[in-house]
């Protein structure tokens, strides 16, 4: 409705300047200009440019149509007019007013008008306008310059009917058109795509099938381990002396019941392979593929080999942990965790583990298996509540860090009375700047796995959430990087342009969000308050282990671990860098073909990927050994 009010002065002007005199358009637009704006003060609406320059412009051309000749308005009012509207959008556009966003602002929410994304789509929508209306005075322009008695009454003319007439107005028809269009179309694919997602997200958790019976040949000989855990290699050799050609499936299902299989061949008797399991690619439709979750108990590697009318299959169990560790749900001090002791009970070191913002603490089950496989004492905080889409990333009191990190170290079953931090993703954010401000908790070590540099603007289901920080500290906003969503919507538009392409082929519709982060921390380059933005490693008084992924889809984490160590200048801090890798490292051997988690893309190439996350327990295991206590650290300092 208000875009109508905007143009109806316009509208009225360019129907009465071809077929009635000069005065009585302009006479009658500029009434209308001022009709516009009472009727949207009237309505209780802001001033806008659009209707305000309309105003000017009709006044200005009542002064011209009683002061020059009519042959000079024959020829330059349409140039004129066209020239008008395009310098009010333009202006009102370089004094950050852009008139499509005024009109829109009224139809949408607070949230809605102040998000990143709005910002973005309402400017490029106004540009379109400027050069419709730039192409539209251009246009206008060629009969007078041209003919030099061209008038737009110059019904003979092919040249001004064009020029005048049909060109501008088949423009303005086109951007009308998709002003008109665009809005609904795009809201509505983006609905489709956030429901053919939330679709295909994984059911309940179900128990690992039955294991059949081992078939085994005498011909086929299949060397692999009965049972091993996730932290531990995982290869397969088969003998089968006089067949040439072996053909190998290696399948098993996940936490969800989804089948999971690599198949490959192998040439001649004594081969083996070493890296099945990252391989292992998603057997349901690709458009329903999510990131692997291994089940809870035992999983079920089924390993068949065949040859030459010879076959043997045979089923091996991959666990999170070793005989005789023992995991347990606990109360941390009002919130859930679960805590992994070591064969005996007790360890001299402990570490605490805060997953990303995925919620709960299921996703850090098999790490502190891992851990305590490897004779730690290790606790997984649910630092965020279970569901995420609910409860985002959103004043996150930093106190809930502290605490975990107090409670485990407190613990009888820990005997050195320090733990080691263990952050992944969102929550290496929240957990270095709780160190950066409280550097006297009992922390031995920090381990940032895809790290921030920064703390950052809070984010929920549907982005940014405006004037919002993700943490509180002692009751307080912390100061953050906002985050520029807008610079996803080339990804966005993209994406519902696509929307029926991918469900044809079945194909995943997905985004990655490294783009919007990045240009974050762009921006926070170029601005004067980005010193309560960062976050001040150098305050955190223990040694620091940062790991990356050179293939990060979710956030240039390399690129902000690289900031974090700058600031600190500490022999004893650590960066692995694993080329190929993507965001989220986990501790463990598990398919890697699928690095995707509701649509958002993570990024890895498979097998990088599953090598590196293998390697990350080493490596944990190994920083957690040479790391000293805190007080030796500080001494040292």
């Amino acid at each position: 409705m208000g875009f109508l009010i905007g143009f109806s002065p316009w509208i009225i002007y360019w129907i009465l300047v071809g077929n009635a005199s000069f005065r009585v358009a302009v006479i009658v637009a500029l009434c209308l200009a001022v009709l516009a704006v009472l009727v949207q003060r009237l309505r209780r609406q802001p001033w806008h440019t659009l209707e305000i320059g309309a105003v000017v412009a009709f006044a200005a051309f009542s002064v011209l149509a009683f002061t020059v000749s009519d042959s000079f308005l024959e020829r330059w009012l349409q140039p004129l007019g066209n020239a008008a509207i395009f310098l009010i959008v333009l202006v009102g556009m370089l004094i950050r007013r852009p008139f499509v966003r005024e009109y829109a602002r009224a139809t949408v929410t607070d949230d809605v008008a102040r998000s990143d994304g709005f910002q973005v789509i309402t400017a490029a929508m106004t540009w379109m306008w400027i050069a419709v209306f730039a192409i539209m005075t251009v246009v206008s322009l060629i009969p007078p310059l041209v003919q030099g008695d061209a008038t737009i009454h110059d019904g003979a003319s092919t040249l001004s009917i064009i020029c005048y007439w049909v060109i501008p107005f088949t423009i303005m028809g086109v951007a009308g058109t998709v002003s008109g269009v665009f809005p609904a179309w795009f809201s509505s694919h983006i609905d489709a795509i956030d429901k053919r997602q939330a679709s295909a997200r994984p059911g309940e958790p179900v128990a690992q099938p039955t294991a059949p019976p081992d078939e085994l040949d005498p011909r086929v000989v299949v060397h692999a381990p009965s049972t091993s855990r996730h932290d531990e290699p995982f290869s397969i050799g088969v003998d089968a002396p006089g067949i040439a050609t072996l053909g190998v499936t290696v399948s098993g299902q996940d936490l969800y019941g989804r089948l999971w299989r690599w198949q490959g061949r192998l040439a001649g008797t004594g081969q083996s392979v070493d890296d099945i399991l990252c391989g292992m690619a998603f057997t349901g439709e690709p458009d329903r593929a999510d990131l692997f979750v291994p089940p809870v108990e035992p999983w079920q590697v089924r390993i068949e080999v065949s040859g030459e009318q010879h076959r043997t299959a045979v089923t091996r169990l991959r666990s999170s942990t070793a005989p005789g560790v023992h995991v347990t749900e606990v109360d941390v001090d009002g919130r859930p965790g679960l805590l992994a002791l070591p064969v005996g009970g007790r360890a001299r070191q402990a570490v605490v583990c805060f997953g990303g913002s995925e919620g709960g603490y299921d996703s850090q089950r098999a790490a502190i298996s891992a851990l305590a496989s490897r004779g730690l004492v290790a606790l997984a905080y649910n630092w965020l509540d279970a569901d995420p889409e609910a409860v985002p990333v959103a004043n996150i009191p930093l106190e809930r860090f502290a605490t975990a990190i107090s409670w485990l170290a407190a613990r009888a079953e820990v005997e050195s009375n320090t733990v080691v931090a263990l952050a992944i993703s969102r929550s290496s954010e929240g957990v270095a700047a709780t160190l950066a401000r409280e550097p006297d908790l009992p922390v031995s070590a920090l381990i940032l796995v895809s790290p921030s540099s920064v703390t950052w603007q809070a984010i929920g289901a549907g982005g940014e959430i405006p004037d919002t920080s993700s943490w509180t500290h002692r009751g307080h906003p912390c100061q953050y990087a906002p985050l520029p969503s807008g610079t996803l919507m080339p990804q966005l538009v993209s994406n519902a342009w696509h929307l029926s392409r991918d469900i044809a082929r079945h194909e995943p519709t997905l985004l990655r969000l490294a783009p919007a982060y990045s240009a974050g921390l762009d921006a926070l380059g170029r601005s004067k308050t980005a010193t309560g933005v960062i976050i001040s490693a150098e305050n955190i008084p223990c040694p620091i282990l940062c790991v990356s992924g050179s293939d990060d889809h979710l956030w240039p984490s390399e690129q902000m671990a690289d900031t974090l160590l700058a600031r600190r200048q500490t022999a004893s801090d650590k960066h692995i860098r694993y080329d190929g890798a993507g965001h989220l490292l986990r501790p463990g051997l598990y398919p890697s073909t699928v690095q995707v988690v509701g649509g958002i893309d993570l990024g890895g190439r498979p097998r990088e990927h599953g090598l590196a996350c293998l390697a990350l327990t080493d490596e944990i295991v190994g920083f957690v050994g040479s790391a000293g206590n805190v007080d030796a650290v500080r001494s040292a300092r």
